[in-house]
């Protein structure tokens, strides 16, 4: 079965501005697909080609095995959904979300039945009379959704929808997207720079670096198995050393020369040659901390000091110092100590991490 939504090669300049660098991927029919990447990385000017606000220099774009390259932005049963909301102010919330279908021709009977039950998905009924300057930011946003969705668009699109919103209606909002997805089904493309909202959202996720796809995966996938250094960087915290192998211990492990830090058996995912330079990447949480050395199977260990402890609740982020004084950030979670004795400044502990928590990325040559 191929992809429902499709990007092949797609080219885009702006003056002398390569924003878009033959980017090629597909969106699965009724999934919601993540484009996350920073600021001026090329996502927004993807979303707007599929929309058709922009046209790519070269390459097509595909909706269902056809080619909508050329199609105009009416035509295309696509719909968007902007980070300002685009509301029409002086309509009432029934009539913003009425728009759509009173300009299709659609019969007033019929436009009430659909509104109505827009009202319902986006949990607004007896709101229907008010102004958009009346209601709130999150109630604006699930407005525009609607308003989206009710002519029953094949995909929607949604530049940043919740960036304007403040912490917890962003979460809030979140959930509510989700819930309003699984009623309606419809494919969802969702750009956004906070990777919080793309792993907690989004069925796969394309992270999206100066007009390239870095990779494409599950959150689950990005996260514990990022292919380059931005990835690792980008999706959450990590720590970095600079490695290289040294020898193969057998067809999934070798063992690494850490920056300094000493040899460890390492999980080889890349299937890297002895010899390769690499790039480890760990996450915080990855590592455990021991008063004393510790031996256990499969565990790799070096001596570091404690320099600085925040306590966070649920848990407890410590910053060390190892041999070659780079500074490695550690999070704790406070049930989790070996014994009773907790770390605290200045003291001597060995920091403890599994080699398949490892991930070993290749030296990377410049673009």
């Amino acid at each position: 079965m191929g992809d429902f939504f499709e990007f092949k090669n797609i080219e885009k300049y702006f003056g002398d501005q390569h924003i878009v660098k033959n980017v090629s991927f597909g969106v699965r029919c009724g999934e919601i697909f993540s484009l996350l990447g920073p600021s001026g990385c090329g996502k927004t000017t993807m979303l707007r080609i599929a929309g058709g606000f922009e046209d790519p220099e070269s390459g097509e774009v595909f909706l269902e095995s056809k080619d909508i390259t050329k199609t105009v932005p009416n035509k295309r049963k696509i719909n968007t959904v902007f980070q300002n909301y685009a509301l029409f102010p002086h309509m009432t919330v029934w009539d913003n979300i009425a728009f759509g279908p009173r300009t299709a021709g659609i019969k007033e009977p019929e436009v009430s039945r659909m509104v109505s039950k827009m009202l319902e998905i986006i949990r607004l009924e007896g709101h229907g009379s008010r102004k958009p300057d009346t209601i709130s930011g999150g109630q604006k946003q699930r407005v525009a959704i609607a308003r989206a969705l009710i002519n029953n668009p094949k995909l929607l699109l949604l530049d940043e929808p919740l960036a304007a919103l403040d912490l917890k209606l962003r979460q809030y909002m979140l959930l509510e997207l989700d819930r309003i997805h699984d009623e309606v089904g419809t494919t969802f493309i969702y750009v956004t720079h906070d990777q919080g909202e793309a792993m907690s959202l989004s069925d796969r996720i394309a992270v999206m670096n100066n007009g390239v796809i870095e990779q494409i995966g599950t959150p689950a996938e990005i996260y514990e198995n990022p292919r380059t250094k931005f990835v690792a960087s980008f999706i959450g915290d990590t720590n970095f050393f600079d490695g290289k192998i040294i020898d193969q211990i057998d067809r999934e492990n070798c063992k690494i020369e850490m920056n300094g830090l000493g040899e460890f058996p390492s999980f080889n995912e890349h299937k890297l040659a002895s010899g390769s330079k690499v790039t480890v990447s760990i996450r915080p949480e990855k590592f455990r901390i021991f008063d004393r050395k510790y031996e256990a199977e499969n565990l790799n260990m070096f001596e570091a000091e404690v320099i600085d402890i925040v306590y966070q609740g649920a848990q407890t982020r410590y910053w060390v110092r190892a041999r070659d004084h780079r500074i490695n950030i550690l999070t704790q979670h406070n049930r989790c100590y070996l014994d009773s004795k907790q770390p605290t400044w200045g003291d001597k502990v060995w920091v403890a991490w599994h080699r398949d928590d490892v991930t070993t990325i290749p030296e990377e040559t410049p673009h």
